[in-house]
């Protein structure tokens, strides 16, 4: 579609500066670097000179150039415009090792040209021959490293041979800037002199340590022409101005950085195009899917509504056709079954294993809803498609100005994202319908649909990784690190639990706090269909599913939207990712740290395998667990243990020494303190016993609960003025209260912290008999209000308690110790009460905020790097191996 016939030119003021993309793309750009492009004859680039010219006007460019790749075939056709500069994409090689340069080359004739291809293979004489002749300029994307070689020992050379350089490129991060034109700042005569000596290279052009600073959007896929531009004088008329300004370094780069969403929505540009002209048969005509992807890419005008109308009655008469033609089908069938011998409707073997079933019992379906195959993700698509289009109306608002609305990209990626989400909505239906009426051929069409899904996403995810593949490597081809201390370290921490009542989400809740008050940058990214707690710094996710936890139908599994969640670490450029919980959401984590390079932390909170173990009773399951949390663990910089008794288990893991820290308990005592007693908190419960046993937590067999039970049952029949009051829930919950039935045990529910302390505060004992806590938060927030605990001697919440000073440790599995040591304790209200007395004074030793210092110190470490070595840097590359 030429953007000429939809859209008017911009007009900017005369007092403005002018502006020029000074690096983009047509099809005369026909070769692909990448081998796997050039192999399906796909180039890099569909975009007509004439399109380039009409989309960079209608963006408010002074002037156009086209910068191809070592040609100027497609500058050439637009050239006899007055406001046209010839351009070209030069490649060339540092000869030493052959590390692989582009240079952007102005206003050059086409001697200049056959020239400077015959000289490319030695970027000094390129270097030379653009002086000499005082060609325009600009090094492209001077520190992205093109074939891996590019060092600072390039980059140096670099500085001393050319005027120019390309300090913001459109289809890069804004990372390569920020790490690149801090370089330029530093250069002084006294700086190049240091330079020259170094590498005994002559610095070229006056006043060398002033540079030409350019931009461009380096466009392949017609969407972004004039979003990045270089800056000229407002007094600049003519292309020669433009010329000469270049020459003295009198402009400046400006407009937009490259992204993620970017790269990918021009990969899916050159898609669209590719398979327009090369996979659809000549003449042949689009289908309604083809062409809302066309119209999408700006391929072709946006069909109108007789058209949509068209379409959509082609594709409901197939349906139609293939509804009507069935029965002649099945008649064919039978004919074909009798003359082989076999009963009508009756298949062979083969015939059932074709389709995807099992030959002893394959139920005779087609697929989810009547269509098989990809056939439910085309189907899932258009619906999706059209209901959510009215909710982008920045979409239709592109399509109408004449350009593309794959080229709004912000808006773009929340449409897929929309899209997305209903796919992988009616994938899971099909799955489950599949699953109900015992359809193979269903199940796997719907598999092989999230396969589809995924593949027709695959640009998301490489353009994710592929901006952030050099990040770590960027400061240290420039020389120009970015040290980082507590004030200024970016920290992401991800977990599957924040709205729990539970330890995990009591100490991510209360680091989150800290963060705040400390001023520090942290984020808890989360993923749940209803958040219920406000907490500093929180990104939630709405997940793509969210479904009912195996053996633990209370807790539920919700999968994130991990394409949504790249995109938004993408753009927050983290320098340490923090995985919580072993969970979707931690490994979503741990992908983001792949992602941006950086290391990763983690907490080892909750013991799986033994949780695993207690719930499902199978070895193999357990096993498994083991060797997943083993994997993710060691691919992690550091771990934390909330308590000493888990190191061990850590160690069990394969965790070396070095890599685990244990993190010293804390305690908000704002918020949980003995001052917070309410003498009327147990009316308004209908408690009336006199005693009150308290547990809080998940009620859940892990927890150690039926051992309670047990020990509740035979304090009961020894006195009778005791209560056992239950705050918190769980899959437990039902049988607990059978098992409780005419006793005085008391269910409360999820309690919130207001809720709980005074709770805490009024009770006479803690019992928390769990054998699987690493460390047990409540056991503290007991202690802390004043209250004794009791705590068996496995697991982590022993190390809080002091033992027969501010509680007592138990045997795990002993219910009649249990019950005698309550009695005892109940029926001795001195001891009781210097118990009651000493836990706060030993709860008031672990504070909050050095928990968080030192949580956060950690994360510092991990980030730290060596300061570059300037002796390193004289050394020239390895010369290539000779073959």
């Amino acid at each position: 579609m030429s953007n000429s016939s939809h859209a008017a030119v911009h007009s900017r003021p005369s007092s403005a500066p002018k502006r020029v993309d000074l690096h983009c793309h047509s099809d005369a750009s026909n070769k692909a670097a990448e081998a796997a492009l050039n192999a399906i004859s796909c180039p890099e680039c569909y975009s007509h000179p004439e399109e380039v010219y009409a989309q960079a006007k209608q963006r408010g460019m002074d002037f156009v150039t086209i910068t191809d790749h070592d040609t100027t075939c497609g500058v050439t056709r637009i050239a006899s415009r007055p406001d046209v500069l010839v351009g070209e994409e030069l490649t060339c090689w540092f000869p030493e090792d052959q590390c692989k340069m582009h240079v952007l080359i102005y206003g050059h004739t086409p001697e200049d040209h056959e020239h400077l291809q015959r000289i490319a293979p030695n970027i000094y004489d390129v270097a030379a021959y653009v002086e000499r002749n005082r060609i325009a300029h600009s090094v492209a994307h001077p520190i992205y490293r093109q074939n891996d070689k590019l060092e600072r020992w390039h980059l140096e050379r670099l500085l001393l041979m050319f005027k120019g350089f390309e300090c913001l490129n459109g289809a890069h991060s804004a990372l390569h800037r920020e790490a690149f034109e801090p370089v330029l700042n530093r250069l002084t005569r006294q700086e190049m002199q240091k330079l020259s000596e170094r590498h005994g290279l002559l610095p070229r052009w006056p006043e060398p340590w002033f540079k030409a600073r350019t931009a461009g959007t380096d466009d392949h896929g017609l969407l972004n022409i004039g979003r990045t531009y270089t800056e000229f004088p407002p007094e600049t008329r003519t292309v020669e101005d433009v010329l000469q300004c270049l020459r003295e370094g009198t402009c400046q780069p400006g407009g937009e950085a490259g992204s993620s969403i970017k790269l990918a929505h021009t990969f899916y540009s050159v898609a669209v195009r590719y398979y327009s002209r090369h996979i659809m048969s000549p003449g042949m005509k689009p289908n309604l899917a083809a062409t809302i992807l066309q119209t999408i890419a700006g391929e072709r005008p946006a069909p109108t509504k007789a058209e949509f109308a068209r379409l959509a009655l082609k594709g409901k008469l197939k349906k139609v056709s293939r509804a009507v033609l069935r029965p002649v089908h099945k008649v064919r069938e039978a004919f074909a079954s009798s003359w082989h011998g076999r009963p009508a409707g009756a298949s062979s073997s083969a015939d059932v294993l074709a389709r995807g079933g099992d030959a002893a019992t394959a139920p005779d379906v087609s697929g989810v809803g009547g269509v098989s195959g990809t056939g439910i993700l085309k189907n899932l698509f258009l619906e999706s498609a059209k209901r959510r289009l009215s909710d982008h109306p920045a979409l239709r608002q592109a399509l109408e100005a004449g350009l593309p609305p794959l080229g709004e990209h912000a808006e773009m990626f929340r449409y897929v994202s929309g899209i997305n989400k209903d796919v992988s909505e009616g994938v899971a239906a099909a799955i489950t319908e599949s699953i109900d009426n015992a359809s193979f051929t269903g199940l796997f069409d719907s598999i092989a649909s999230i396969l589809g899904q995924q593949f027709v996403l695959l640009p998301y995810y490489f353009a994710v990784f592929h901006q952030n593949k050099e990040r770590h490597l960027l400061r240290q081809i420039t020389g120009n690190p970015m040290p980082r201390d507590a004030a200024s370290l970016k920290v992401g921490l991800f977990t599957d639990t924040l709205d729990d009542v539970n330890g995990v989400a009591r100490f991510i809740r209360d680091m989150a706090g800290q963060a705040e008050k400390a001023g520090r940058h942290f984020v808890v990214h989360t993923s749940t269909p209803t958040p219920r707690f406000e907490v500093p710094g929180r990104k939630n996710f709405a997940p793509l599913l969210s479904r009912e936890m195996p053996y633990y139908s209370e807790l539920k599994l919700n999968l994130p939207p991990v394409l949504d969640v790249l995109e938004w670490a993408d753009r927050q450029q983290f320098d340490v990712i923090h995985c919580s919980t072993p969970g979707p959401m931690g490994l979503c984590g741990w992908m983001v740290a792949k992602m941006l390079r950086v290391p990763v932390l983690g907490t080892y909170h909750t013991d799986f395998p033994a949780y695993v173990d207690r719930l499902t009773r199978d070895h193999r399951v357990t096993n498994g667990t083991v060797a997943y949390m083993r994997w993710l663990y060691a691919e992690m910089a550091g771990v934390f243990s909330r308590s000493k008794a888990y190191r061990f288990n850590l160690r069990d893991l394969g965790l070396p020494e070095e890599k685990l820290h244990t993190l010293p308990p804390s305690i908000d005592l704002e918020k949980f303190n003995a001052d917070l007693r309410d003498p009327n908190v147990w009316s308004d419960y209908g408690v009336t016993q006199p005693k009150r046993l308290f547990y809080c937590g998940r009620v859940s067999v892990e927890k150690n609960l039926p051992m309670l039970v047990e020990a509740f049952k035979k304090l009961c029949a020894l006195r009778n003025d005791t209560a056992l009051v239950i705050a918190g829930d769980g899959p437990y919950a039902p049988e607990m209260k059978a098992a409780l039935a005419g006793l005085p045990a008391y269910f409360l529910g999820y309690r919130n912290d207001v809720q709980l302390a005074p709770l805490y505060a009024g009770s006479d004992l803690f019992v928390f008999p769990s054998r699987t806590d690493t460390l047990g938060q409540v056991v503290m927030e007991a202690q802390a209000c004043g209250l004794p605990a009791l705590v068996s001697n496995e697991g982590g919440p022993k190390e809080t308690v002091a033992d027969n000073v501010t509680g007592v440790v138990l045997p795990a599995a002993d219910p009649d110790r249990w019950c005698q040591t309550i009695d005892e304790l109940l029926s001795d209200e001195p001891r009781l009460q210097r118990m009651g007395r000493s836990a706060p004074q030993r709860m008031s030793r672990f504070s909050l905020e050095a928990t968080f210092e030192h949580f956060w110190s950690e994360h510092v470490n991990a980030v730290r790097t060596p300061d570059p070595d300037d002796e390193a840097v004289a050394l020239p590359p390895r010369a290539p191996l000779s073959v």
